[in-house]
Parts: C-alpha cells; structure tokens; sequence
C-alpha cells in the first residue's frame, strides 16, 4: 500500500510541477494578444485562429457543456482550445497509464493575457464561456491555496494528503452527486470575468526534441519489483489491452450519440444496464442521476483501471450537462467524495485513495 501510496503522490508532485513550470513560459513582449471585444461573438474556431496562426484542421477538443434556458453553455480552457491534438494524444496516453510510444513533433502553444497595458501574466488556466457557440465571456479562475505535497519520506503526511477533505464549485455539500443544485455552481467558482479591454493571446513553437534514454543498465527500483510482484498476473494484460481499446471505440461511439439538452432514451438506470461501460448514480432524493462512459484506455503494462470516463448529469431523461475526462468541469474523482468531503468509497468504482474506475 505504502509504495502505491508514494506513488501516487510522486507522480501528482512530478505532474503539478512540469504544469506550474510549463504555464510560467510567457511569449516575448513583442506578442500583445487579441482584446477581448474582438473575440466576443465568434465561435471556438475563429476565437481560437485570431489568438494563434495554427492548422485550421485541428479539432476543437471536447469540453464541458451544460444546458440552459438560455441555450447551450460550453467551457473550455484556453490551454485546451489551443492544443495540438498529438499533445492532447500524448496527455491521454500519460493520464491513462498507457505505454508511450513514438514522439511525433507537435507545436506547444501558450496562452498569455494582459490587462490595461500591464505585464503579460499566464492564462492556460482562463476559461472561455460559449453560448449558443458564440463567445460569451472570458474568466480567469482565483486558484484556492493548495497544500504543499508532502516529503516522499513522510508516509504519515502522504496519507493526511489523500485523506484531507476536498471542496469544489461542482458540488454543493459534501456527499451530493456533482451539479446536483444545477447553475449554482457558476456562483460557487471564484474567478473574474476579463474586461472587453483585456488582451488574450497564445505563441506556438516546435516541441523540444525528445529526450534521449540511457541505454546502460540499472539497478532495480520500486517500480520494478512491484512489476516482479504482479508478474504472476502479466498473463491478463492482452485482454485487458484489448478491453480498454474497444472501450475507447465504443465509449466515444456512444458518447457522440447524446446531445446535452436532449432526451437521454430511457431513464438512467436502465440505460445504464443497457450500455455496457455505463455506470447511473442516483441522488439520494429527487430525479437527478450522473451518468459514467466508460472511455477506455490506451495499451500499457498496467493491471489498474486508469480508464477515461466521461459523465453525464441527467434529470429525469433530459441530459441537463457533460464533461470530458479532462479540463474545465466535474470529473470522476469528484463521484469518490464521501459524505466528509473525504476521497473514499463512497460509490461503485472508487478506490480507497478516491480513485474512480469505469
């Protein structure tokens, strides 16, 4: 449990800081970026060619979107928006546990603002709000102070780290099934809105040159005699490579087939036990469900279930709100939120640790 356990805090350590690391990279001054009234009214396409010249047939990546009286909300980070889908390939790979493969080249591009003239300061983190597929409004998040990540040494302090309560907009009350309370969450998420005088901009660059392993050999290390430890079970893997292939297929089949603010089909839980891959959450009172697609995973030399799960918020059979497997919006470790606001078992699918599983 205790090599797991450093594990998982190492790898969130080494993720946080090449992220904190890579979002300090600011264009040179000469870029100024884009005020915020010339990109108002255009949809993620044009918003995204006037911020950077990049090839027009990148898709726009999935984002999270929610149903209104007032048409379609659909948020989505300027880091995002402006992704080579072979880094956003490569990011999914990484956040599934999947073996890498080759490194093709890909452009790195980062977000920047600057406010009333000022310095230029990152905004990979600033979230761009679409209404009706039009832009709509800019904001950029309040960060909440964050705890610093123990001493890999310290197993008592990685353990009060995965076990400290955590809070976020997309959930009312500890316990509740995220967006339960539907729109409150807009009032809940501390950020401010950039003003029309506002300039955002983004700068693209070659990626760097892929690292060169070392080809001598090494003494063996933790991961390596965890790997001697499950060798017994290595026998599994071509199934469960093959599982987690057909589920990204079929995940991402069955996905593009619901429209948020539409009829789901049937109510949640049979719908669930119709789609393989489908997990229904009810709440404990009234007609709201979440909805967990199962997306799989790339081929790795994993045995845990790091899939891709994108969730649905459903309110009788209407499909009131999505969210992709990363970005902006409620994610599935929100799902492993105890009742204390603790990452537990509180639901199907979740570790000790709150991880969610598919």
């Amino acid at each position: 449990m205790l090599p797991n356990l450093a594990r998982l805090t190492g790898a969130l350590g080494l993720f946080l800081s090449a992220s904190m690391a890579s979002a300090q990279v600011l264009p040179p001054p000469a870029a100024i970026g884009v005020p915020v009234s010339d990109l108002a009214g255009l949809d993620p396409a044009n918003v995204r060619a006037r911020l950077a010249k990049v090839p027009p047939e990148w898709p726009i990546p999935p984002a999270f979107q929610v149903a209104t009286p007032d048409g379609l909300l659909t948020f989505i980070t300027a880091s995002d928006l402006m992704m080579d889908p072979v880094l956003a390939q490569r990011m999914a790979v990484f956040r599934t546990n999947g073996d890498p493969g080759p490194e093709p080249p890909y452009l790195q591009c980062k977000a920047f603002l600057t406010r009333d003239g000022g310095s230029q300061e990152p905004a990979g983190s600033a979230v761009l709000m679409f209404r009706s597929g039009r832009l709509d409004t800019i904001f950029q998040p309040v960060d909440a102070a964050r705890p610093p990540l123990p001493n890999p040494s310290d197993r008592k302090g990685q353990l009060a780290y995965l076990r400290r309560p955590v809070s976020s907009p997309f959930v009312a009350q500890s316990g509740e099934l995220p967006l339960e309370d539907g729109l409150e969450f807009l009032s809940r998420w501390s950020k401010t809105a950039l003003t029309p005088g506002d300039r955002l901009g983004a700068a693209c660059s070659p990626s760097p040159p892929p690292a060169v392993s070392p080809t001598r050999g090494h003494g063996l290390d933790a991961s390596d005699m965890q790997g001697l430890a499950l060798l017994p079970f290595a026998i599994s893997l071509p199934s469960k490579n093959r599982r987690r292939v057909a589920a990204r297929r079929e995940g991402a089949a069955l996905l593009a087939s619901l429209r948020v603010g539409e009829a789901l089909g049937s109510a949640p839980g049979k719908f669930a036990a119709d789609h393989p891959g489908v997990r229904a959450y009810p709440a404990t009172r009234g007609d709201y469900a979440v909805l967990s697609i199962d997306l799989g995973s790339y081929p790795g030399h994993n045995l845990t279930n790091f899939n891709d799960a994108a969730l649905l918020g459903v309110r009788r059979v209407r499909i009131e709100w999505e969210a992709p497997p990363s970005g902006f919006g409620p994610t599935g470790a929100l799902l492993c939120l105890d009742e204390n606001g603790v990452p537990n078992t509180p639901r199907a699918g979740c570790s000790g640790w709150g991880h969610f599983s598919p």
